[in-house]
């Protein structure tokens, strides 16, 4: 049965591949030219939240005035998002946090019905008001603000009446505590308008990136939910039935801290404090934990209950660093679960079994766990296939899922097989 099974996942796997293929391909197209001018340019802009601010009679004249220059040739390092902008802590604000406003002049055409798509790319939610009125934004900006990822957004303006300009402002948050460069704050790509009947075309497209830009976020999570049913079932049937259901814990783990990346940039169903916290704190920890065991139980040995002793308290290092904001006991259980996984492959190395398949699966694996060590270290982490970010992280759980199909195979074979004398315990 469990042949069937592998061959069957690693066919899903297959199709799932050309899937997302064909996703980054259409969403990294050229945005459609039409009726649409970028409102880059002059803006004001002021620190702090005043609601009077969105009024066309405040006066505005001593305010900082940024020039915001939106190029297409210039990306965000993360989707791929054309018009890339540097935030307001590289304009002369560099440790503001939550509200900023922003205020310009729009020449407005003879003739024709107008509708404004909202930045793309915000620090981290926001709310325009044309001629003083409200128009909508992204994220809830009260008194109890939740912001969500940036995505696009389309508003058809009311008619002009004949006016030949109106009064565009733009209430911008920037959730304080999530760990920010000296690029971050605010507006990171300028508003776009355009006309009625092109602006529901250039929505479209936005949305059609915005989707690729994390679609292998919701692909990788259902193969990893996929496999993590399988090692479940085939479990009780094979040699190491501890590496088996440590690792349908891994992958569900994993598959929740990457799905919520989608979930957090395609919906309002969680806002990115939440995620950072819940990333931080319970799904990360746990995804580290439970990959580092079930290679512990891999490797077998005598050793194997204190190596998972020790996994567990490096867990419970990270989680305490997490939940206090403790970067130094987060660095040191990163640091613990590296060592563990080299103390892993080295007892692999000198007495396991399927080693060549073992140390390949485990290596891809620490690609994606350690990635933040691999960067310091200067590894490229993300490339720009079809203009769409697909980072390190992704392209190693893409390729260790049919592994680990494979090692579960492997692992199943090994049941009856004759254990060494001295190496099992």
């Amino acid at each position: 049965m469990f042949q069937r099974l592998r061959f069957w996942f690693c066919s899903l796997s297959l199709v799932m591949l050309l899937a997302v293929v064909a996703m980054l391909a259409i969403g990294g197209r050229p945005d459609p030219v039409g009726a649409a001018k970028v409102l880059d340019g002059s803006w004001r802009f002021h620190p702090g939240d005043d609601p009077s601010w969105a009024d066309p009679r405040t006066d505005d004249r001593n305010w900082d005035r940024i020039d915001l220059v939106s190029l297409p040739s210039n990306h965000d390092f993360d989707v791929g998002l054309p018009g890339y902008l540097a935030g307001w802590h590289a304009r002369g604000h560099p440790d503001l946090e939550g509200y900023g406003w922003y205020r310009r002049r729009v020449a407005l055409p003879a003739q024709g019905d107008l509708a404004l798509l909202g930045p793309t790319m915000v620090d981290d939610g926001y709310e325009m008001f044309w001629n003083g009125k409200p128009i909508g934004g992204i994220g809830r900006l009260d008194h109890d603000p939740k912001v969500v990822g940036a995505r696009p957004f389309l508003v058809k303006l009311p008619p002009s009446a004949g006016e030949h300009s109106a009064l565009l402002a733009i209430r911008a948050y920037m959730q304080p505590g999530l760990g920010r460069d000296n690029q971050s704050g605010g507006l990171r790509s300028a508003p776009t308008l355009a006309a009625a009947s092109f602006g529901k075309t250039l929505y479209n497209a936005q949305w059609r990136r915005t989707i690729a830009g994390y679609i292998v976020e919701l692909a990788l999570p259902i193969m990893m939910v996929l496999l993590a049913a399988i090692a479940l079932v085939v479990a009780p049937s094979t040699a190491r039935p501890g590496f088996a259901r440590w690792l349908s814990v891994a992958l569900v783990a994993t598959a929740c801290l990457r799905l919520g990346n989608a979930v957090a940039s395609w919906t309002d169903l969680i806002g990115i404090s939440t995620l950072d916290r819940q990333n931080a704190i319970l799904l990360s920890p746990l995804a580290m934990l439970a990959w580092t065991a079930a290679w512990n139980d891999w490797a077998d040995g005598r050793d194997r209950r204190i190596v998972l002793l020790t996994c567990i308290a490096a867990w419970m290092i990270r989680v305490v660093g997490a939940a206090t904001h403790a970067d130094a006991l987060v660095a040191i259980g990163r640091g613990v679960f590296a060592v563990l996984f080299v103390v892993i492959a080295v007892r692999i190395i000198a007495r396991g079994e399927r080693r060549g398949l073992a140390l390949t699966t485990m290596a891809v694996i620490a690609i994606a766990l350690f990635i933040n060590e691999l960067s310091r270290l200067g590894v490229p982490t993300i490339w720009f296939p079809f203009n769409i970010g697909v980072t390190l992280t992704q392209y190693a759980y893409a390729l260790a899922l049919p592994l680990l199909a494979f090692a579960l195979s492997a692992a199943k074979g090994d049941v009856h097989a004759q254990p060494v004398p001295g190496l099992r315990n």
